[in-house]
């Protein structure tokens, strides 16, 4: 991506009386060329190295120019060139009387996109389309007019503080009000260019034996341009009434202080007013659903609705969300050189969708949901359940030139969620890259999906009792998973380990004279002393984010049951024990040690 970004803010600032106001403007003009194409050398998947090695791919899916550019055309002059402006206007007053200040204030928030992408005549669905007047799932993409943005956004805004006594010991303070924030500006690149006019888009999910005899391994060059030769499109939209993200936070503390201790008390609460939102909008309503799935939670699509289309993606907004957090902390200095700073967390967070990836394809697919076009409120990957920290200091005054500092701060806070469930595939046809799973009720349920491992010969390699009899010892030594029998695992189910360290600061600090301020200042400090303690302490744990966070249950799908059995069309399976389903950060989990030198003057 090539980017030029002009950047103008001005603040004009006038007191009179009890009164400061602040009138200004900053705004942030973009000018884009977004040259990544996903895929162009094609993307191709394998559920096994067995598979790769014959040949047998799961998933063969890229992108290409219909005028047959060369990757140094594209990159030299990028399909994708388009303008974004965020402009904004604000005014505030900060109104002080005396032991009540308040601070009232009103933000406009504009976001400019001159050039909307282009819309594809399969999407704006002509009458000459053979798909016209069809109503597709979710939205009507013969609807989508392009109207979004461009549309101002006031935001009001109140802050307070109240010195309840004359002497601040007792403080009363917080604030409400709507902030309005951004989205990345690559998932436009991939509206500009999966527009449906300039490039084709092929997705073979699970390729049959004959398209695979007919236009062979796609690892082979010469074979590569046999999987492009196709007439469908990909689409990436946006919602004709699509927003910026915007929340209302609010917030209050109270702050005490008695003979040099002070506590603190605060709460943070954020409600999501316009959240994003990913959907595959080109699957039909025609699902079914797996017998053991009584409840009917994860629909299994069947067909799309626009064959002309490999994919349609539409990024839109959702109104569920919030995160909070619940402080208590305490801190004092005392005279003869101790300090110390405590304090507690409990917070949550739920969204729908954690927006972290680089287009608006990979949100979708690495969204965990069992409704992945209606993904369901569950807890967020930034959340911390519990956190607490603290800080000790001791100044030791070893002569009038010579003074001797140390500081431990502690860190200890519940793990990362994860999920539990499918890594790189999907059990129900969505084209998902992470999926949830359902978890047996029992080893009798479990022996009616899970079959014997074979080798090419028909060898039986591992028996199915005792795969059953492995999957139910990994469910029963998970207390996460135990608590799902006879459902589905969850988004972020479940946590990590507790992450807890400790560093330590030891700082000599020397004046070169009395008179002087020149000093010198030698440090030690020791990253994660709580590994030097232990080699066992000071772990840091973490779930990958390569398949957003999501461990593996062990189960990977080998077919079908057979017609006329029982259950026939579920899902059947061959387990194998995962192990740990998180990983150490190695680095991060060693002491590291740094010694200093400084010299003031």
């Amino acid at each position: 991506m090539k980017q030029k970004t002009f950047e103008i803010t001005d603040n004009l600032t006038y007191k009179t009386g009890n009164h400061t106001f602040l009138l200004g403007t900053h705004n942030e003009l973009y000018n884009i060329n977004y040259g990544f194409v996903n895929a162009l050398n094609g993307r191709i998947s394998y559920k096994s190295l067995d598979d790769f090695y014959n040949s047998n791919p799961a998933r063969i899916r890229g992108t290409y120019p219909f005028n047959g550019d060369s990757r140094q055309t594209l990159f030299d002059n990028p399909y994708a060139q388009y303008k974004v402006n965020l402009l904004s206007l604000y005014f505030q007053d900060e109104i002080n009387w005396g032991r009540v200040r308040l601070s009232p204030g009103v933000r406009v928030d504009y976001t400019d996109l001159p050039d909307k992408p282009q819309l594809s005549p399969l999407v704006t669905n002509s009458p000459q389309d053979p798909n016209y007047g069809k109503t597709y799932t979710y939205t009507p993409l013969n609807q989508l007019t392009n109207t979004y943005l461009n549309k101002p956004t006031l935001s009001p805004r109140l802050g307070f503080t109240i010195d309840v006594t004359e002497d601040r010991s007792m403080v009363l303070r917080g604030g409400s009000g709507i902030f309005v924030g951004r989205i990345p500006f690559a998932w436009l690149g991939y509206a500009y260019y999966n527009d449906g006019v300039g490039f084709g888009s092929y997705d073979y999910n699970a390729p049959t034996a004959g398209q695979l005899a007919a236009n062979g391994d796609p690892l082979v060059g010469s074979n590569f341009p046999k999987w492009q030769n196709s007439s469908k499109v990909q689409v990436d939209l946006v919602d004709n009434n699509f927003k910026m993200p915007r929340v209302w936070r609010s917030s209050l503390a109270f702050d005490y202080t008695l003979k040099g201790y002070k506590l603190t008390l605060e709460g943070i609460y954020t409600k999501v007013l316009y959240d994003l939102k990913f959907q595959q909008v080109n699957k039909t309503d025609n699902v079914t659903y797996y017998s053991y799935d009584i409840n009917h939670e994860m629909p299994v699509y069947t067909t799309n609705i626009n064959s002309n289309f490999s994919n349609a993606y539409l990024l839109s907004n959702t109104k569920e969300g919030y995160r909070y957090n619940l402080t208590a902390q305490l801190s004092k200095s005392y005279d003869f050189g101790f300090n110390f700073f405590v304090a507690y967390t409990y917070g949550d967070a739920k969204d729908i969708t954690n927006g972290i990836r680089n287009s608006m394809e990979s949100n979708w697919q690495m969204n965990q949901s069992l409704t992945p076009n209606d993904p369901k409120l569950t807890t967020s990957n930034f959340a911390i359940k519990n956190r607490v920290v603290a800080n000790l200091g001791y100044m030791f005054s070893i002569s009038n030139s010579n003074r001797l500092y140390t500081n431990v701060y502690f860190n200890a806070q519940s793990g990362n969620p994860f999920s539990w469930g499918f890594v790189n595939s999907t059990i129900a046809n969505t084209g998902q890259a992470a999926g949830l799973a359902y978890v047996f009720k029992d080893a009798a349920e479990a022996a009616k999906y899970i079959v014997p491992i074979k080798d090419a010969g028909g060898n039986v390699l591992v028996s199915a009792q005792q795969q059953v009899a492995d999957y139910e010892n990994f469910v029963n030594n998970n207390d996460y998973l135990k608590s799902r029998r006879g459902k589905f695992t969850e988004r972020n189910g479940d946590f990590t380990p507790w992450n807890v360290q400790a560093d330590i600061r030891i700082m000599d600090e020397i004046r070169l004279s009395e008179k002087s301020k020149n000093n010198i200042q030698i440090s030690l400090s020791i990253i994660n002393f709580t590994n030097l303690l232990n080699k066992d302490w000071g772990k840091v744990y973490f779930v990958p984010n390569t398949f957003n966070s999501t461990a593996s249950v062990g189960l990977t799908k080998v077919g079908n049951v057979a017609a006329g059995q029982p259950s026939a069309g579920d899902p059947t399976y061959n387990f194998k024990t995962p192990g740990l389903p998180y990983t150490i950060d190695q680095f991060a989990s060693r002491f590291q040690a740094q010694l200093g030198v400084r010299y003031n003057f």
